[in-house]
């Protein structure tokens, strides 16, 4: 047996064997083994942290000179696949912690929810690894899909179960046409790996740039970017919370490690091809979800909104094919990350206690439960990205990528996003902090939850302490051989 290729497949290899243990938990185990009706939450967990050693050898080898760069047929571990090992894992993990008390939405089928998001994150590993467009269409169709089938895991209801259905259908017809571009690619490069595609000069045609187009939609669609947002955010009050919380997190990863991957790694020769498509996308975007999100009436929808809108910005950075601009947009995601958990965790945390989110129901929070009103408010600041949050630095950085890129009037409309983001956080606070108490009193989050959404919250604010030190591992990750592995 070849140890060294267990070893490289090891994280990968444990969260599966979390997944299966905690999907016989589920469905075969006996529910009062340990006294623990959720004894699964705890073995994923485990299988997380297991995750997270057995991939420390990975991170130590690559700060040499050179990058480890192992390699096995279509599978890369290099800086920038390490890059997206430990975010995953931690974003596995807050979602976990934050979900806690959102999972009783799920009963009896918690385990099999906690197997779902384990193969998910593994999804996201085997994603960033791929060094080929077949490992990058299966890891991005084992990411997404998992969490798909689990919004369907509430089976009494009929409204869940038709969300499911319909996000499966439309999540399954952009994997076809991100793999439909693939094969075009293909075909002109006369090889599936992204290495060839890269050093193989392709024309500036027609062809091409259908090919990165088709590649283009097939991802960020994925992302719930316009057109694509409503069956995304447009669905959150339908959805179980947990599994709704855990999509935005992780095909987020995943799209994004995908889109990196292919178009400034493998077509980043070619980027006049695809790079204006990119740029109008990310302007709708900016632009639509904001706008969007002044309509709504469920504080759920409109973070929803708001975090397609800061995806958006990733759009935004991708047409300057360059080191920075790629570290930016790594940046952007490690601050995505724990704002989505955070906020849609706590929204979560409230509706269990049948709580409603909306603008009757939170009108004068903060006279009533301050605390819970306080963590709102802050985290509704950092999804309109205002200073001194990290959000604010990842939207700055970002924009000076679509200048270096020459898309000014890009950078305008992610400029008008800032207005219309910051405008609908602020009527929301007028709603937390209304002088008019409506309601009884909320309680705190469960004990688990708290501290899923205190580290994910702290994290959001602390990362623009941590711009120097963070920026460096974002830039590390964004060096050869992402441009052509």
């Amino acid at each position: 047996m070849n140890l060294a290729f267990v070893e490289d497949f090891g994280p990968i290899a444990i969260l599966v064997l979390g997944a299966v243990i905690c999907s016989w938990l589920d469905l075969g185990g006996d529910s009062s083994f340990l006294g623990q009706r959720h004894l699964s939450r705890w073995v994923a967990l485990g299988a997380l942290v297991l995750a997270f050693l057995a991939s420390v050898g990975f991170w130590k080898s690559s700060f040499g000179s050179t990058p480890p760069d192992i390699e096995h047929g279509s599978f890369l571990i290099d800086r920038f696949a390490l890059f997206f090992y430990p975010v995953g894992l931690a974003a596995a993990g807050a979602l976990i912690l934050t979900g806690a008390d959102t999972e009783a939405e799920l009963e009896p089928h918690v385990g099999l929810y906690h197997a779902l998001l384990l193969v998910s994150a593994a999804g996201v590993l085997f994603t960033a690894s791929s060094a080929d467009m077949v490992s990058l269409a299966v890891g991005l169709s084992m990411t997404s899909l998992p969490l798909l089938v689990a919004l369907g895991l509430r089976k009494t209801d009929p409204g869940s179960m038709r969300l499911a259905v319909r996000s499966l259908a439309i999540s399954g017809a952009l994997v076809a046409t991100f793999v439909g571009g693939e094969a075009i690619l293909a075909g002109m490069a006369q090889s599936t790996e992204l290495r060839a595609l890269a050093q193989r000069p392709l024309p500036v045609d027609p062809l091409v740039a259908l090919a990165a187009v088709l590649v283009l939609v097939g991802a960020v669609g994925q992302l719930g970017v316009v057109p694509f947002g409503v069956w995304r955010a447009g669905g959150a009050g339908e959805a179980p919370l947990a599994p709704s919380i855990g999509r935005t997190v992780m095909v987020a990863l995943a799209a994004l490690a995908a889109l990196l991957r292919i178009l400034p790694g493998g077509l980043g020769g070619v980027s006049g091809t695809w790079g204006m498509t990119v740029a109008v996308l990310a302007g709708a975007t900016l632009i639509l979800a904001p706008l969007a999100a002044l309509r709504q009436r469920r504080l759920t929808a409109v973070v929803s909104y708001l975090l397609v809108a800061q995806l958006a910005l990733a759009l935004v950075a991708l047409p300057e094919v360059a080191r920075p601009a790629t570290a930016s947009v790594l940046y952007l995601l490690l601050c995505f990350v724990p704002m989505a958990t955070a906020s849609l965790g706590l929204l979560g945390a409230i509706a269990t206690q049948g709580y409603s989110d909306s603008r009757a129901s939170l009108r004068g929070l903060w006279a009533r439960s301050p605390i819970l009103a306080g963590v709102l408010a802050g985290l509704l600041v950092a999804l309109a990205g205002a200073p001194p949050v990290a959000g604010f630095f990842a939207r700055l950085f970002t924009v000076e990528s679509a200048l270096q890129a020459g898309l000014g009037w890009l950078v305008w409309l992610a400029l008008l996003s800032a207005v219309l983001s910051a405008i609908v956080a602020f009527r929301w606070l007028l709603v937390l902090f209304d002088s008019r108490v409506d309601g009884p009193e909320l309680g705190l989050p469960g004990r688990t939850a708290m501290i899923g959404i205190g580290l994910s919250g702290a994290a959001v604010f602390s990362f623009a302490i941590l711009l120097g030190p963070l920026m460096a591992i974002a830039a590390r990750a964004a060096i050869p051989p992402l441009f052509g592995p």
